[in-house]
């Protein structure tokens, strides 16, 4: 029979585990995190180039530079997965934060597609509100997945991060309104940087110093 653990063995456990967790994702490295920084900067550019070029319904083009997010995520997701499973044994909070980035990534798509499918029900493809929505909303989401990887791992660069891609969601909303529609990529493009980009490095050299 297992013993049951009392309220501060149970603390103890879960301090530990948090312990655990926290040391093994330093100890990683943040080439993912760094390639997913230049993977959307990257992008956010090149869709804010192409609406500078592109004339008429061929702008509408320049959105699809964005599927190259899902190869992308297909790869290194089985790359870190495979790596991670040789590295050590997941406890419940490594599970639970890769769960949290698939179920945004997921959620990504569904936005998407739902903005998609709304914008040519009902003919509003081209500059209509449902697009100017997408970038804000995903930065958001991308605060709270931040926000919760740094709470999780007590990793202060992601907290920052987080805050730092919330007001990015709001100024890329106001942007739309005051501005104009395209600089929203360079207001994304810039929050990956100090939110992804930066924290990726720093983990690198927690891991070199370890090492």
């Amino acid at each position: 029979m297992e013993k049951e653990l009392n309220k501060q063995e149970s603390l103890q456990l879960i301090t530990d585990m948090i312990a655990q967790a926290r040391e093994r994702f330093q100890n990683r490295s943040g080439d993912g995190i760094i390639l997913w920084g230049y993977v959307v900067a990257i992008l956010a550019l090149a869709n804010f180039v192409l609406l500078q070029v592109l004339e008429g319904e061929q702008v509408n083009y320049s959105y699809w530079v964005w599927m190259c997010t899902i190869p992308v995520f297909v790869v290194n997701y089985i790359r870190e997965a495979g790596k991670a499973k040789k590295a050590y044994v997941r406890n419940y909070i490594d599970s639970i934060i890769g769960y949290v980035w698939l179920a945004f990534f997921i959620s990504n798509l569904i936005l998407i597609a739902s903005v998609f499918i709304l914008a040519i029900t009902f003919q509003d493809y081209h500059g209509g509100i449902l697009f100017r929505l997408i970038t804000p909303m995903i930065m958001g989401m991308t605060g709270l997945c931040l926000f919760i990887n740094g709470k999780a791992y007590r990793f202060q660069p992601f907290v920052y991060g987080a805050i730092l891609f919330w007001t990015g969601a709001l100024v890329s909303a106001l942007i739309q309104v005051v501005w104009a529609y395209s600089l929203h990529f360079l207001v994304l493009a810039l929050c990956m940087i100090p939110g992804f980009i930066l924290p990726g490095h720093i983990l690198n050299r927690k891991a070199r110093q370890d090492v």
